[in-house]
């Protein structure tokens, strides 16, 4: 816009004024076309919202020249704020509320996310799902309590929101916030949202944290934790300490998981299972083990986890079959190997586990594969071909931990396990928790008659021992019958 200082009714300095304050004209450029000289008008101008001056009388190349120059500015900033808006609520999103805590120095944060976003996604249908979306942002503002208002919302992503504060006196002490934040939330669930006639109720989890150098990132780690846990509300400062602590852990366990397999340091612990008929130790389960370059030996569940989130795990499961099937040529026992859903889905492991069955074929009829129970399977079908496949040559199939969470009768017989290997979590109990007795004889009399054979794990006495052998089950495992060793000194032992 040009403008020039004097002009009739109202001057270049009140026009300049009005365009400032009015939404759709406060952000286009404007230059002033004035005779004026004084330094006073000058700054008047630029206080008023002018972006520049060109002095009369004017040379038409300069004015041409200044104008293009703007308008390449204006197409510039146009582009950052499409860039820095949320296309479905036209809020500021994640890229400009990074830019605004960077450069204002904000230190107090508060995120908030629709529970079950995704739900509502997937139920719903995504453009569903997107109008709840938009008539919550436009909600927002009435459901703050007046301590917490703010003029700038956030949409940083799907269903997720923010707010942001310097010093806000309410962060100062825990229980403050707190409490205005459960009045939040309580308004959130007070109202509906409408959309093309229906009402739906919303629900948010809120993660707040202050005076942390990354407030977005901390508040993000709260809000994750809040997805996963009781919690709606979440202290994230909290939190992150914690998470920091994980992390450097995690570190460290995943450095020693790369160092083990690199020093092939994998390898096989043996329990022996004992036949109840026969009085003898004719099974072992093959229990994986890592040793660290100070020689102390890990148990599983101090790097398992890790090694399945850093994608070291089906290298492990492959050390620890090939060691099975190692031990198997230096010993007349049957050896069981755990295998996960996880290791099945794998193509490369399952062609591998076929491989070496093929190489070994005169040892097959004595190698166990267990498999855990896993309600999250996507591909039953996948379970049931490599099963069915390794059956054939001979192999045994037991179901590992049975009894511990949910269990389809229906799809465990479709696999056709030749064991049943019945959860520690009952078998310990049995001398003391009626309940867990009655489980653990009706999963031996529904094995019994679909002629399936049982083994108790966790038999760490003689009170529980007999209680299985009167029971009738097949074989025991646990510490009552032998602790896992290293699979050396039991094989020098068999020798």
């Amino acid at each position: 816009m040009l403008l020039d200082a004097v002009m009739p009714n109202m001057d270049g300095f009140m026009t300049a004024l009005k365009l400032r304050e009015n939404e759709l004209t406060q952000r286009i450029p404007i230059l002033m076309i004035t005779s004026l000289k004084d330094k006073e008008d000058k700054i008047k101008a630029l206080e008023c919202g002018i972006n520049d001056f060109v002095s009369k009388p004017f040379d038409k190349i300069e004015l041409i020249t200044r104008c293009k120059s703007y308008i390449n500015m204006d197409k510039l900033n146009r582009k950052y704020i499409l860039a820095s808006k949320n296309p479905n609520t036209n809020l500021a999103n994640k890229t400009a509320l990074k830019d605004d805590i960077s450069n204002n120095k904000y230190n107090q944060i508060i995120l908030f996310k629709i529970e079950n976003y995704t739900i509502l996604e997937e139920f719903y249908t995504y453009e569903v799902a997107k109008k709840i979306e938009y008539e919550f942002s436009h909600k927002l503002k009435t459901l703050l309590p007046k301590s917490l208002e703010n003029e700038i919302l956030y949409h940083t992503a799907d269903g997720e929101f923010a707010t942001i504060y310097s010093n806000n006196p309410i962060f100062e002490k825990e229980f403050l916030i707190m409490k205005e934040l459960n009045i939040f939330l309580e308004q959130v669930r007070s109202i509906s949202i409408i959309v093309d006639g229906f009402h739906y109720d919303i629900n948010i989890l809120i993660s707040f944290c202050t005076n942390l150098l990354n407030i977005f990132e901390s508040a993000r780690v709260g809000l994750n934790f809040a997805m996963t846990s009781k919690y709606n509300i979440v202290f994230a400062n909290n939190i992150v300490e914690n998470y920091t602590k994980d992390a450097n852990q995690n570190l460290k366990t995943l450095k020693i998981i790369k160092e083990a397999i690199k020093a092939q340091k994998i390898f096989s612990y043996l329990q022996p299972i004992y036949n109840n008929t026969t009085n003898r130790i004719e099974k072992y389960e093959s229990l994986v083990r890592l040793e660290t370059p100070n020689g102390e030996i890990l148990f599983p569940n101090s790097f398992l986890n890790v090694a399945k989130k850093a994608g070291y795990y089906l290298k492990i499961t492959n050390f620890v079959i090939d060691n099975a099937f190692h031990m198997l040529k230096y010993s007349d026992y049957d050896i069981s190997i755990n295998l996960s859903v996880l290791d099945i889905s794998d193509n490369y492991l399952r062609k591998h586990i076929i491989n070496i069955i093929k190489e070994n074929i005169n040892l097959t009829n004595r190698i166990v594969f267990e498999l855990l129970e896993d309600e999250n399977c996507k591909d039953f079908d996948l379970i049931k071909d490599f099963i069915k496949e390794i059956k054939s040559y001979g192999v045994k199939i037991a179901i590992d931990d049975f009894g511990s969470g949910y269990s389809n009768f229906e799809r465990l017989l479709s696999l056709e396990p030749d064991i049943l290997k019945i959860d520690g979590s009952l078998v310990k109990n049995i001398n003391k928790d009626p309940y867990s007795l009655k489980i653990v004889e009706t999963i031996h009399t529904f094995a019994s008659k679909m002629g399936i054979l049982t083994v108790a794990e966790f038999v760490y006495d003689k009170e529980i021992f007999e209680i299985i052998n009167k029971i009738g089950i097949n074989f025991s495992q646990g510490y009552y019958i032998g602790k896992p060793e290293n699979s050396e000194l039991v094989l020098k032992r068999k020798k």
